[in-house]
């Protein structure tokens, strides 16, 4: 069914604003944060360069702009708890690049960010389902206290795993573009097979892809911004809240197997949360060959982009292109997932 003139209206400003924000917004922001010496060191580059940091605020503004606008266009709780979400996975990233945060009380803060979803579905009963559908299989039975716990579960870990995948130019921007396309899809399957589905729940991901894509430009080799943990930690928990909103939990998780296997590894080989400041060994070190290579000390963390270096040294960005690559293939089976479990 073609959309509506309302719904072609809300998909378009849902998507347009935060494109705007970003992309008139972005270079007064910078000025800013160099004119407040707001500047981190990009390590992974010989030249040594500095590169204002957070854009996560901006990026928070972004986001919350597209999601006003769906409210507007059609009042609705979903866009309200996005914003929520996005309020609060926002303030505790802004306060982590202020002052610090350690590796245990990030995540028990990051529990917060389930507190809109639990919440507004007492309030409303049709935030979300609690059940989770599985490919061939069908949907699990009804455990309201069950996915409330993994509701809580699931902001820290979303949000980690696309905070610990934040190391290189483009990755955590480029990342975040490719799982939001395929979360957008799943959604949009879910919808082919759902009487009187709302295509809120659809409009609700557009700003998360648009602020992704326009940040992309600014963040891609060789990067004019870094989004600081405010950004990472807010396109993590978003992605999680629109998952859930969205009815694809089990498509969602299949396109972050990168971001998942990177955070598994670095908490395997570190026995624990640990704050990248608090690492003794780095994962890799920067040649006189101007590439990245895989630390070879037993004792260094072990991350995605050290495993892919065991093979050979690698520039940043052809590091990062493997990782996009290797998402792109999770998100074409997040995709086969969808389809697996709406369409056949």
């Amino acid at each position: 069914m073609l959309p509506t003139g309302t719904e072609l209206l809300t998909f378009i400003l849902a998507f347009a604003l935060p494109c705007i924000v970003v992309l008139v917004f972005m270079p007064r922001y910078l000025d800013l944060l160099r004119s407040r010496g707001r500047l981190a060191t990009d390590v992974h580059k010989p030249q040594q360069t500095k590169v204002p940091t957070p854009a996560g605020p901006l990026l928070i503004a972004a986001i919350i702009a597209g999601e006003v606008a769906i409210y507007l266009v059609n009042p609705s709780t979903i866009p309200v708890v996005a914003i929520e979400v996005t309020l609060i996975a926002g303030a505790i990233g802004i306060y982590d690049d202020l002052r610090g945060l350690g590796g245990i009380v990030k995540p028990l803060l990051l529990t917060l960010a389930a507190v809109p979803l639990l919440i507004e579905e007492q309030v409303h009963h049709s935030l979300y389902a609690a059940v989770l559908n599985f490919p061939l299989f069908g949907a699990t039975g009804t455990h309201f206290i069950i996915f409330a716990i993994l509701i809580v579960a699931a902001m820290p870990v979303s949000a980690n795993a696309f905070n610990m995948l934040d190391a290189f130019n483009g990755e955590i921007s480029g990342f975040t573009v490719l799982v939001s396309v395929a979360l957008a899809t799943g959604v949009v399957m879910e919808g082919l097979a759902t009487p009187n589905f709302d295509y809120i729940r659809l409009a609700a991901v557009l700003p998360l892809a648009a602020t992704a894509v326009c940040f992309y430009y600014y963040n891609k080799f060789p990067a004019k911004a870094f989004d600081g943990d405010s950004g990472s930690l807010t396109f993590g928990a978003l992605y999680a809240t629109l998952a859930i909103m969205g009815g694809v939990e089990i498509a969602s998780l299949v396109a972050l197997i990168p971001a998942v296997l990177n955070s598994y590894y670095i908490l395997y080989s570190m026995r624990g949360l640990v704050e990248h400041k608090q690492m003794e060994l780095r994962p890799t070190y920067l040649g006189k060959d101007g590439k990245l290579h895989a630390t070879e000390k037993a004792k260094a963390p072990t991350t995605l982009v050290r495993m892919i270096l065991l093979g050979s040294p690698m520039g940043e960005k052809q590091i990062v292109q493997s990782i996009l690559t290797l998402t792109v293939f999770a998100c074409a089976l997040s995709i086969l997932t969808s389809a697996l479990t709406w369409l056949v």
